[in-house]
């Protein structure tokens, strides 16, 4: 994996102004601030894969692309009905941890593979 600064950056601000929509969105809601920083977190951890990065295959590079597209739809959905609705703390960290774990194991897993 070769990582492609440009691109990077790109993703990076990408993800912060979504994280900022997550922040406006739950505004009134007391933990505003710290559902906009790991919404943040959480898209930049899918982005990166999907736009920043060069893979060493292309058969790779298209699995692990797909496979953060689908958790980046999947955070998208989570973070902004979690926004939307009111952060409701206990549910937002174990929904959403639970997610962001089980695409670090599947992305640590498919970045160790050496031939597809």
């Amino acid at each position: 994996m070769k990582i492609n600064i440009f691109l990077t950056i790109i993703s990076l601000l990408l993800a912060s102004l979504l994280g900022y929509l997550a922040f406006n969105m739950a505004e009134n809601d007391e933990n505003a601030i710290l559902g906009g920083l790991v919404s943040g977190l959480c898209f930049v951890s899918t982005l990166i894969p999907i736009i920043g990065l060069q893979y060493d295959t292309t058969r790779l590079g298209v699995n692990i692309r797909i496979m953060s597209g689908l958790f980046f739809i999947a955070f998208l959905i989570s973070h902004y009905s979690y926004a939307g609705w009111g952060i409701n703390m206990p549910y937002y960290l174990i929904v959403n941890g639970v997610f962001f774990l089980i695409y670090l194991v599947i992305f640590y897993k498919m970045g160790n593979i050496n031939k597809v």
